[in-house]
């Protein structure tokens, strides 16, 4: 595993026409999808040269059982990566591109602080139904810290995989007269708006047939301390009007993202708008800023896809609880 992360990186010329690739590992010994991939890609070589030595430096500054549980980690998602990048080179490609920007993250907010001992896990099964075939690659967290009990958080990352994975494999009565392929993916990475607490930032897509499929993103601000999973109403201060503040920089920047790309203007009314900002999950607490997440028919239709408003700490300035999960 250390070898397949070496952070020597060679230059090898695949073929005529193709890209040079200068990934952590020699591409002369490339032999699986995954690896002609990355050595066919400039941006995957830059990737895996990046990934490489985020997760040296880090496996280098632990010890004891931090370091075996990044090392059994890392292990993991590498054998996950073979299983849940197949297909065509440009399926592959792009599995690999996701997993690639989500692993650096993930390492990186690991670095950031005490190591949370964070681990991924993977539901990766396909099959067929009479004309329908389905590809599940399902990607989630689990906390593995000893010093709380994160049962409870790890049973909902866990149930939200199966229940996506449950959605779309086709129902043994299914009806169709010509092939379709259903498709739920997951992933997740890791942020740290504080020394006590980790969000997790999970994405999806599902297509169970129709004229297209669906995406989104939702949050889960967990404390490191306690093992439960955060509401917003316990990083603010409960005297501070937050949700307010927040309510208003939302629907302002909303109305200025709307000028390129077209919303719903009456979601944006004062009653829906207030009963959208009641969903927890929408709060993506990151290092330096919060990101609220709008995501697909929310605020707009289908093709304008998701929002984000981003609010910097520094507007948010004596709101935030003192020694919270949120802030340094």
């Amino acid at each position: 595993m250390r070898a397949a992360l070496a952070t020597a990186a060679a230059v090898v010329l695949l073929a005529p026409g193709v890209v040079w690739a200068q990934p952590s590992f020699d591409c002369a010994m490339a032999s699986t999808p995954v690896d002609r991939a990355i050595c066919r890609s400039d941006k995957l070589g830059e990737a895996d040269r990046e990934l490489a030595a985020a997760y040296s430096a880090l496996i280098d500054r632990l010890s004891g059982a931090a370091k075996d549980h990044l090392i059994k980690d890392q292990v993991r998602w590498i054998d996950d990566r073979t299983l849940g990048c197949t297909g065509e080179i440009a399926a592959v490609t792009r599995c690999l591109t996701t997993r690639y920007t989500q692993r650096l993250a993930t390492l990186k907010a690991a670095a950031d602080g005490d190591y949370p001992f964070v681990s991924e896990h993977a539901l990766i099964k396909h099959g067929r139904v009479n004309a329908a075939f389905y590809e599940i690659d399902a990607r989630y967290p689990q906390f593995d810290g000893t010093d709380a009990d994160f049962s409870t958080v790890n049973q909902a990352f866990a149930a939200r995989a199966r229940e996506g994975a449950e959605a779309a494999t086709p129902p043994q009565d299914i009806k169709t007269d010509h092939s379709q392929i259903w498709t739920y993916e997951q992933g997740f990475e890791l942020h740290r708006p504080g020394m006590h607490g980790v969000s997790v930032a999970t994405s999806f897509y599902s297509f169970t047939g129709g004229a297209h499929g669906s995406s989104g993103l939702f949050a889960t601000l967990v404390d490191l301390r306690t093992g439960r999973r955060v509401t917003p109403a316990d990083v603010f201060q409960p005297t501070a009007p937050w949700e307010r503040v927040l309510t208003d920089i939302a629907r302002d920047d909303l109305r200025r993202q709307f000028v390129e790309r077209p919303g719903f203007p009456d979601a944006l009314e004062p009653a829906k708008f207030d009963k959208l900002m009641k969903d927890s999950q929408r709060y993506l607490f990151k290092a330096f800023a919060l990101e609220l997440i709008f995501n697909q028919y929310e605020v707009a239709p289908y093709v304008s896809g998701m929002y984000r408003v981003v609010i910097p700490y520094a507007r948010l300035t004596g709101m935030l609880r003192a020694n919270g999960p949120v802030g340094r």
